[in-house]
């Protein structure tokens, strides 16, 4: 058994003491390299000492941990960092941990037994570290590293049918799958939604999740994180299978805490697509091919939400007798009359794909539907043959669409261009009772989500009619009243400071935060978050008049 140094840091000498106390170095695998009262020291004390640990406080005059672990990490060392904080060091904490600390542990609360558990996590990593160390200093120089062979293997499968690297990955994984103990493993695929993973970025991110999946599996035997694309990494995770007593831990919760990690410890949201454990090589490239096929749930914003999701559970199919029935209706909207078609497609659009994220259609499922309402605009009389309206632009938007958000601006944005085109009535003075009874409709219930359907029924008129009626008399399309009725309200929420954004986006109707930031913005020229700001400049102004 390998036996470890540790470093003791912090200004503090009761501090150092009490932590050298804590760690029984009698019969454990630990030695006592020193102790530091500044980050200065330690570095000169790692030099000298060459410790495999180093637990260090995070606030020290002369040089603080913050700054020591930075230096660690672009020097030699190759040891572990445990960082001790106090409760109110949580940005710093965070920040320690995004340069390369293993992990924090509060002042107040270090008992000997949670302390030796913590110190243990850290020498079975280091123990895997030196093993793989030793395998690469004594492998033959002209042959790859099982960890390179099995990672070339996990991008090969990931891109489609494995060619001349299956045979070489299958006996690969099968030594590290032989035991003893029994072996089982877990494959997830990863997408960072809020950053660009591109070029020098790809190896920070592969770190980044590498050392989340280490402290969650402690003891495995084999952990291979790749990145198969921009913005998406698939991981596979080789750990020993649970004694008679315990059971495989649940492979969503494990997604979930990869997930929270992730945005605790390096501010990255993300979203996981999961697979069940397996325990030979036919189960584990099964896993990673469902997590492939899966891959398109992550279009959709009610998966993003959620951050996890099924590799298993996701259905491929355009046969779902549902999304046609919506599709066929989709395309009869178009054969109104009387310029309301536009709305009534609108309608059936936003309806298709809300449908599609319910019953996990494919998003090329989906476009190719909204598509098809797009050349069906450009070839009938809707618009003028002298307007010269560029479908093919809208078309190429909708194709790059990345998410289902996305999908719904643009079509909104669409639908305004074609309606402009149309061209409005400004609106009469004295406006029908059955429209006043529409917009008081709309007033009523702009927090549910609104048919047209409902409006045209509860003042009496066809749905094309009341479209053709109401666009007349006031000048705007149905969708876009109940849209400018969600904002007003919105932006009366957002100004008296009670709540919180996502909170305002759920109480208007509107529970997707991307699309209700955007109509939010193009309602009021501001983003939601600076309504607070602008009220309460404009109070200070009153005030000081």
């Amino acid at each position: 058994m390998l036996v470890y140094k540790v470093l003791i840091v912090d200004d503090e000498m009761i501090v150092r003491h009490a932590v050298k106390s804590l760690i029984r170095w009698d019969d454990s695998r630990f030695e006592y390299a020193g102790s530091a009262a500044n980050g200065a020291a330690a570095l000169e004390m790692v030099q000298r000492t060459e410790p495999d640990i180093v637990i260090t406080d995070i606030k020290m005059s002369e040089m603080d941990g913050l700054e020591l672990i930075k230096l660690l990490m672009k020097s030699s060392f190759a040891g572990e960092v445990l960082v001790l904080s106090n409760y109110n060091d949580f940005d710093l904490v965070r920040e320690a941990l995004r340069c390369g600390a293993h992990d924090y542990m509060l002042k107040l609360t270090l008992k000997t037994e949670t302390f030796m558990a913590t110190l243990e996590e850290i020498a079975l990593k280091l123990d895997r570290k030196h093993d793989n160390s030793t395998r690469n200093l004594l492998h033959d120089t002209g042959q790859k590293n099982t960890k390179t062979v099995v990672e070339e293997w996990l991008r090969e499968m990931d891109a489609g049918p494995v060619a001349h690297g299956e045979q070489a990955g299958r006996k690969a994984l099968l030594d590290v799958l032989s035991g003893p103990p029994s072996l089982h493993a877990y494959a997830f695929c990863i997408h960072i939604l809020n950053n660009s993973s591109r070029g020098q970025e790809v190896s920070r991110y592969q770190e980044k999740l590498r050392q989340i999946a280490e402290g969650l599996f402690p003891a495995n035997h084999g952990l291979y994180v790749v990145s198969a694309e921009p913005g998406r990494f698939l991981m596979l995770i080789v750990s020993p299978v649970p004694t008679a007593e315990g059971s495989f831990p649940n492979p969503g919760e494990l997604a979930q805490r990869i997930k929270g990690l992730s945005k605790i410890y390096y501010d990255m949201e993300i979203c996981v697509i999961y697979g069940n454990p397996v325990a030979d090589y036919e189960g584990i490239s099964g896993q990673i091919r469902l997590n492939k096929a899966a891959d398109y749930l992550s279009f959709y914003n009610k998966y993003q939400e959620n951050g996890i999701c099924n590799g298993g559970a996701a259905v491929q199919s355009e046969d779902d007798q549902e999304f046609k029935a919506l599709e066929i209706q989709l395309k009869n909207s178009l054969r109104h009359s009387s310029g309301t078609e536009i709305d009534l497609w609108l309608e059936g659009a936003s309806v298709l794909i809300r449908a599609a994220a319910e019953l996990r259609i494919p998003p090329n499922s989906v476009k190719r539907a909204i598509i098809g309402g797009v050349w069906s605009i450009a070839n009938s009389n809707i618009i003028s043959r002298e307007a010269a309206w560029n479908e093919t632009w809208w078309i190429e938007q909708i194709e790059a669409a990345p998410t289902d958000s996305q999908l719904m601006l643009i079509i909104q944005d669409m639908h305004d261009e074609v309606m402009n085109m149309i061209g409005r009535n400004p609106g009469q003075k004295f406006m029908r009772e059955e429209i006043r009874q529409a917009n008081t409709y709309l007033e009523k219930h702009f927090s549910e989500r609104v048919f047209i359907s409902e409006v045209a029924a509860h003042v009496g008129f066809s749905e094309p009619y009341l479209c053709q009626v109401f666009k007349a008399e006031t000048g705007s399309s149905i969708l876009t009243r109940l849209n400018e009725i969600r904002m007003m309200k919105a932006y009366e929420m957002l100004s008296s400071g009670n709540y919180l954004i996502k909170q305002v986006a759920m109480e208007v109707g509107i529970p997707d935060p991307f699309y209700f930031n955007r109509l939010f913005k193009k309602k009021f020229g501001v983003a939601p978050k600076t309504v607070k700001n602008i009220q309460s400049d404009k109070m200070d102004n009153f005030k000081n008049e």
